[in-house]
């Protein structure tokens, strides 16, 4: 693909969001014991770099890293490129509560164990909102549940932003198929990310737009001198 000529943009980003779904379906196979959540693909002058997020990254490489190897030839066998043009990266989740990717796989995981949906998603629920700064979470689970018609069901504890560029920023969100005998189900993990200065809880640096800080008033040196001198009338 890196030696074909050039092609209009509209089959470019065609091209762009096969390779990738081709990818991520690709990872979210080879690297399941892992816990895989979510790649990032970006296109180098030579290269193209694969950065993928992990649970377990000493897992994920394998004995002496031979799979991140694997990876990186099954990719360039697969598509054409030339041996070197891809690199694989594992990057390790700071805190797997606040993923939403690694959720919604362990979500997928139970309910394929045979679990209650209702036992499973309140699990996730509970599992994310133990940690006190989150703001909320919620499950969309739709499919045929446990009759035949299908029908939505939403799970949802405290608040998420809906709209505008801090649902963009402060809600991560991670989508999965699951495939029963019955047909196939969709879940849907949202999650409000806190605010994080610090870095260590894996939140946003910074605060929501509606956030209002009420400032102490500036004393003005005049006035307070007014202020110290007595006051006749007092007297």
């Amino acid at each position: 693909m890196a030696d074909q000529p050039q092609i209009s943009k509209k089959k470019k980003f065609i091209a762009d969001g096969v390779f990738n779904a081709e990818i991520h379906e690709l990872l979210s196979k080879f690297l399941n014991k892992a816990g895989y959540a979510g790649v990032v693909v970006k296109n180098a002058p030579n290269k193209i770099l694969l950065t993928t997020r992990v649970v377990n990254k000493q897992e994920a490489l394998g004995k002496n890293g031979v799979r991140g190897n694997e990876l990186e030839a099954l990719i360039e066998k697969r598509f054409g490129f030339k041996k070197g043009h891809i690199e694989v990266k594992f990057e390790v989740i700071k805190n797997k509560s606040l993923s939403s990717a690694v959720q919604v796989e362990l979500l997928k995981a139970k309910l394929l164990q045979g679990a209650p949906t209702r036992s499973a998603a309140m699990f996730i629920i509970r599992n994310v909102m133990r940690i006190k700064e989150v703001k909320g979470c919620e499950i969309v689970v739709s499919g045929k549940l446990r009759q035949q018609r299908a029908k939505t069901v939403k799970y949802k504890q405290g608040y998420l932003i809906s709209t505008g560029q801090p649902q963009k920023d402060f809600v991560d969100v991670a989508m999965r198929h699951v495939f029963f005998k019955m047909g196939i189900m969709g879940i849907k993990v949202k999650i409000q990310l806190p605010t994080d200065f610090s870095g260590k809880l894996g939140g946003i640096p910074k605060h929501l737009p509606d956030k209002v800080t009420i400032l102490e008033p500036k004393i003005n040196v005049d006035d307070a001198e007014i202020d110290a001198e007595p006051n006749p009338r007092r007297q």
